[in-house]
């Protein structure tokens, strides 16, 4: 479906039940994110953006509505998640807040693991994860294991390894949660080249308020919803 949004989520819901009652954990969510276009999602804790990330990212199944990516209905309540498994790998990156990396690897190690498994052969799979890592700055760190890397240059690490297989579509969860102001405001300007440069859809749930000049629209959670109003070009 040519123009179509690089992911569109439509009335989504996700409830649990517990012993003290029903629990909203998202009540009706719907949002389009185009290609180029980075986005910010506001909201306190407990407000429903990282069961949103869930959910377009397809680890979880919603109780209701439907996640589209680029015109495909992808998921759904009945969706079969294993099923998904070859979708998420293919067309969405992830960085969360942890830069999760494995610390017996080098970093361009750690990137080109994802290729790898994808049955790209090892050399030209660390020849792509050093153009990364050299787009990132860190070209002078592809051979340091995670230990020796600072908690930016591992949150860098991190966004390489999400960009491996070029998805159209990176979902961020709280990527600088852990880094101060600089380096904070390093990773975020990343995101900003990446939805540039690259055309990728890039989605970044936070609650830093330090770098809100670099999103295209700022969206709000509250209560498991879209609060009215959102901000566009902060």
């Amino acid at each position: 479906m040519s123009g179509a949004p690089v992911l569109s989520v439509r009335a989504l819901t996700r409830h649990y039940a517990t012993g003290a009652g029903l629990v909203r954990a998202l009540d009706g969510v719907s949002l389009e994110v185009a290609a180029g276009e980075l986005i910010g999602i506001f909201g306190p804790s407990g407000s429903g953006k990282s069961t949103f990330l869930m959910l377009a990212g397809l680890l979880e199944n919603p109780t209701s509505g439907e996640v589209w990516l680029a015109g495909e209905r992808v998921s759904h309540a009945g969706a079969d998640l294993d099923a998904l498994r070859e979708i998420r790998r293919k067309r969405i990156g992830f960085v969360f807040q942890k830069a999760n990396l494995i610390p017996f690897l080098s970093a361009v190690e750690n990137v080109a693991l994802g290729l790898e498994i994808a049955d790209v052969s090892p050399p030209d799979a660390r020849a792509h994860a050093r153009r990364l890592l050299a787009a990132l700055d860190l070209a002078h760190r592809a051979d340091s294991l995670p230990a020796k890397l600072s908690g930016g240059e591992q949150q860098r690490v991190a966004v390489a390894r999400a960009l491996a297989n070029a998805p159209p579509l990176i979902l961020a969860d709280e990527p600088t949660a852990a880094l101060d102001r600089v380096r904070g405001r390093q990773v975020m300007d990343i995101f900003r080249r990446i939805a540039a440069a690259h055309g990728a859809a890039v989605v970044v749930i936070t609650h830093d308020p330090r770098s809100t000049d670099l999103f295209d629209r700022i969206v709000h959670f509250e209560d498991g919803r879209m609060c009215a109003g959102t901000v566009e070009r902060y």
